[in-house]
């Protein structure tokens, strides 16, 4: 008869990692607590536990987080983030209620094909290293000229420039997308994924009476990405700003600063295929598109 469990290898015997959606996060504690127990060091674990995910991890430390918790060590205190207020941003939509389609009249001048490009251009001006990546696992860093002619068919992007090609890990990996070699904040992303894209919509509009919003952009799936332009101010004042935007439903994870965001007009790489802007009136987007909804050049000094 044959077994249940999968061999690796180094032996780390765990049974098969689950679909996605249907417990993957346990098997990924079960998998590290073998692995401590077979005394593999953390990047053979890390690797070996990564290629038998059935979805990429979420937050990319995933693996890492589980690892130190199966050797019973405290993590670091997180930040804790406010309760969010559905009936505040009932009220925010109400105000805002016409935003995603006077964003629609915008858009209309643009034409089909992606302008990846022409917008990581006004982004990002020079030639900074950018890490670019399909998914959370395959990435790369390099400088923007190399990327030329190629991001409309990518997904994820960190809204920031790097600093480097590559840096180290809090586990002391080299990685070309790690904190380490992150640079200052140059865009703060706020994804507003709680309710419908009018919703989302009227969120981040209300943000940019605060703060300069450079541009918003569809994730291709159910979210919008508001990209809020904070180059040279300070972390107190833009931690504010954020814990502002959780209370009113946006993500807290966006407030890593190497935190991958949506390449804007970019494609999503697991070919998703949402129809959340066409009940919006949207109906000229390619399936899978990353559409940059919203762009306003003027708010980037």
């Amino acid at each position: 008869m044959a077994s249940q469990f999968a061999t690796t290898p180094l032996t780390l015997n765990v049974k098969p990692c689950p679909a996605p959606s249907n417990g993957v996060h346990r098997f990924i504690f079960h998998a590290a607590c073998r692995a401590i127990e077979a005394g593999m060091k953390e990047e053979q674990a890390i690797e070996i536990i990564e290629a038998m995910m059935t979805r990429p991890p979420n937050p990319a430390s995933e693996v890492e987080d589980a690892l130190r918790s199966a050797r019973g060590e405290r993590r670091v205190p997180t930040v804790v983030w406010p309760a969010v207020n559905h009936e505040q941003i009932e009220a925010i939509t109400h105000d805002n209620a016409k935003i995603l389609d006077l964003w629609r009249s915008w858009r209309r001048v643009w034409s089909q094909e992606s302008h990846a490009e022409k917008i990581i251009d006004r982004l990002f001006p020079g030639n900074p290293w950018l890490c670019v990546g399909q998914t959370n696992r395959s990435f790369r860093t390099q400088r923007r000229e190399d990327w030329r002619g190629h991001l409309a068919g990518y997904s994820l992007i960190v809204p920031s420039p790097m600093i480097s090609e590559t840096g180290l890990t809090k586990n002391g990996r080299l990685s070309q997308h790690s904190l380490a070699n992150t640079g200052p904040r140059r865009y703060l992303i706020i994804e507003a994924d709680s309710g419908d894209l009018r919703q989302q919509a009227a969120v981040i509009w209300h943000l940019a009476k605060i703060a300069p919003l450079a541009a918003a952009v569809f994730s291709g799936g159910k979210s919008l990405h508001g990209w809020f332009f904070c180059e040279g101010e300070s972390e107190e004042r833009l931690f504010k700003f954020m814990q502002y935007a959780v209370y009113l439903g946006a993500d807290p994870r966006m407030w890593l600063r190497s935190q991958f965001c949506r390449v804007p007009d970019g494609h999503r790489s697991d070919n998703k295929n949402s129809d959340a802007l066409k009940r919006c009136g949207w109906n000229d987007i390619p399936p899978g598109r990353q559409a940059m909804l919203y762009f306003n050049p003027q708010a980037i000094l």
